[in-house]
């Protein structure tokens, strides 16, 4: 990143304080920023460490311009400084992890009816099946598979090892990160003479634009129709949703939830680390579930829950702060049930 303080300033829309030309190569926390860096204090009760900070440039919240009169570096006030410092990430990224040239690596194996913009990248050793068409500015990654009849929006990203398998849909900008499979078929049996036997899945999954999945991450493809998940949200690594559920958009599912199938699942939701939702329910537009709740029953719109079982946020706080007081309890009872004769 070669920026100035001025550059900044323009990007973050914010107020300089201090010298424009101030070079900016790189990014760094408060802690570590060297004179050459860009740093940011969300809060103003970091004005503190932030003052004995070397960083060259410093993007500071709007109203806290007293607190950094005796400053070294230069200063921008700006409404939302993390914003701001997340666009100049942006800006390094694009430098140090610059997107692959547009082409198909000799390694790879393109089949003669897939569709390839000649503006996509095929790393080393993927393979894109018949049928499949890859969109515009479109990176798939070394060793990654697209299966037949697939669809890889517009600058979307397979990360390394990742596979969209038939018939499934990426939509534009999305990322897919190392080892995560779209396409998986779903967890059907049937037992009609004591053994499990297999049900055909014979849907797919379609994610919509801006969807992002973490690494290791399975999405299972619907059993006759679509499993689904909506335009912007973010999927964490080890992330597994079964087929058939719905996923509204904007929603954040965190790392190691699991979603049970035909579960629809709202707009804005949180599902958080190590959550469990059941299957064949409907979770309303902006809940929150807290890490490591159980799900087995529909929630409403706008709810917080936790616990074994999804209780409201301060109920099951209230019930959890009782448990370590049960053994004092139960010594309790017993005392009085001898004292009364009870046995």
């Amino acid at each position: 990143m070669k920026l100035t303080a001025a550059d900044v300033a323009k990007l973050a829309e914010g107020d300089l304080r201090g010298d424009g030309a101030t070079p900016i190569f790189g990014a760094a926390p408060l802690d570590k920023a060297c004179e050459a860096d860009l740093a940011f204090l969300a809060d103003p009760a970091q004005a503190a460490a932030a003052l004995s900070s070397r960083a060259g440039c410093l993007l500071a919240p709007r109203g806290s311009e007293e607190l950094f009169k005796d400053f070294k570096g230069t200063v921008v006030f700006t409404k939302n400084p993390k914003y701001a410092f997340m666009l100049a990430l942006r800006l390094v990224e694009a430098e140090v992890r610059p997107l692959p040239p547009p082409g198909v690596h000799p390694s790879a194996f393109v089949a003669p009816s897939a569709k390839v913009e000649p503006s996509a990248h095929i790393g080393p050793c993927a393979v894109v099946e018949d049928g499949a068409v890859i969109g515009y500015g479109a990176v798939v990654g070394a060793q990654c598979y697209v299966g037949r009849g697939a669809r890889l929006g517009r600058a979307s990203r397979l990360y390394p090892g990742a596979k969209v398998l038939d018939a499934c849909e990426v939509g534009a900008e999305c990322i897919l990160h190392a080892g995560a499979v779209i396409g998986s078929d779903g967890y059907g049996y049937i037992s009609p003479r004591g053994t499990h036997e297999k049900i055909p899945q014979i849907g797919k999954v379609v994610l919509e634009d801006k969807v992002e999945v973490g690494a290791n991450a399975a999405i299972d493809r619907a059993a006759l129709e679509t499993t689904l998940i909506g335009a912007g949200t973010k999927i964490d690594n080890l992330v597994h949703i079964a087929h058939n559920v719905q996923v509204g958009k904007n929603c954040l599912i965190i790392a190691q939830a699991g979603i049970a199938g035909s579960t629809k699942i709202g707009n804005g939701a949180i599902i958080a680390g190590q959550a469990g939702i059941s299957d064949h329910l409907t979770i309303g537009d902006n809940t929150v579930v807290m890490a490591k709740t159980g799900v087995m029953a529909d929630l409403g719109p706008n709810q917080i829950v936790f616990g074994h079982t999804a209780r409201p946020r301060f109920q099951a706080m209230k019930i959890e702060a009782l448990l370590s007081k049960l053994p004092e309890m139960h010594r309790t009872l017993n005392k009085l049930k001898k004292k009364l004769g009870i046995e």
